[in-house]
């Protein structure tokens, strides 16, 4: 369930299928009571609610929702109220289709889950779309940024906490002299990024930032980056190296002085609200001079903002 914890008993999907189609009917609907409902049931419930609706009431609940609510709220609700592990299948589909722009989504889901979890995001994946989650990747891209995504996306990390310090160290130098040769090594720098597991590569990472003064994604090379890979290989080690930092960060730029980047915003809180919000909320407040509670309400509005509130616990 969202962040928050409710103490009194919970209504039946039945009672809760009837407020909403009670919420739907009249004078505009009652977002407010879609809210009170929704943001406060956890996905089993909320499957159950979805199952519940249509068998009374012979429609489709998300369809239903997209027909009475609009904008981002919208957009928001009809991927909160999806089963979380079909929901990250539906954004990486999207994000095949402007790879570009949203190559962050499938890095994301590629090393923020666990090896069990991708696993059932891309068979999710096969069940909604008849194909796999690698070939959509493969034939939206091409090069550098092909060969990083599929590493990514196709890996079964080793998910312990076992550390071998000696190849740490050993690759921490080929990826010194990976991005220091003039040419980038990428198959080698793809080869450790994309195989060994999260507690090695940040061993690593450790080892190169100790032994040469600089982190890995700062030594990378900057300047043209047309295929985005060099753009995509620094989101992935930043994901890999701590989850939390990454996403306070993909947040705080989501809600810059420049305008809100609702998109962004709500895939986060929407995809880790039910998981680790709690930290991320804790590292935000960190790098910021207020809470992510407080920066939400100040840069959203209406009903969109309400939503986003419950699903943090506000």
């Amino acid at each position: 369930m969202a962040t928050n914890t409710v103490s009194q008993v919970v209504p039946s999907p039945a009672e809760d299928a009837a407020a909403l189609l009670k919420a739907f009917q009249g004078w505009g609907t009652d977002e407010q009571a879609v809210i009170a409902i929704l943001a406060h049931r956890d996905a089993a419930q909320r499957k159950q609610i979805m199952l519940k609706y249509e068998e009374m009431y012979n429609e489709s609940l998300m369809h239903r929702l997209q027909s009475e609510l609009s904008g981002d709220f919208e957009r928001a609700m009809c991927h909160w109220i999806l089963d979380p592990v079909e929901r990250q299948a539906v954004m990486a589909n999207a994000a095949t289709k402007c790879i570009l722009e949203e190559y962050p989504v499938i890095i994301e889901i590629a090393c923020t889950n666990s090896p069990v979890e991708l696993i059932a995001v891309k068979n999710a994946y096969h069940v909604l779309y008849n194909c796999s989650l690698e070939e959509d990747v493969a034939a939206c891209t091409s090069g550098k940024l092909r060969s990083l995504l599929l590493a990514l996306v196709s890996t079964y990390r080793y998910d312990g906490n076992d550390v071998n310090m000696g190849l740490a160290r050993s690759e921490a130098n080929i990826i010194h002299e990976a991005v220091t040769n003039g040419t980038t090594d990428h198959e080698e720098l793809i080869r450790i990024v994309g195989t060994r597991s999260k507690a090695q590569l940040n061993a690593t990472f450790s080892c190169f930032k100790d032994e040469h003064r600089s982190s890995f994604t700062k030594a990378l090379p900057r300047g043209a980056d047309p295929t985005g890979y060099l753009r995509a290989l620094r989101t992935a080690v930043r994901c890999i190296a701590d989850a939390n930092k990454y996403f306070s960060k993909v947040l705080k730029k989501a809600m810059c002085e420049s305008g809100t980047d609702e998109d962004s915003l709500t895939r986060v809180v929407v995809m880790h609200a039910e998981k680790d919000m709690k930290d991320i909320s804790g590292a935000f407040q960190k790098r910021s001079s207020v809470t992510l509670e407080q920066a939400i309400a100040t840069e959203t509005s209406g009903d969109y903002r309400s939503f986003l509130m419950a699903l943090l616990g506000s």
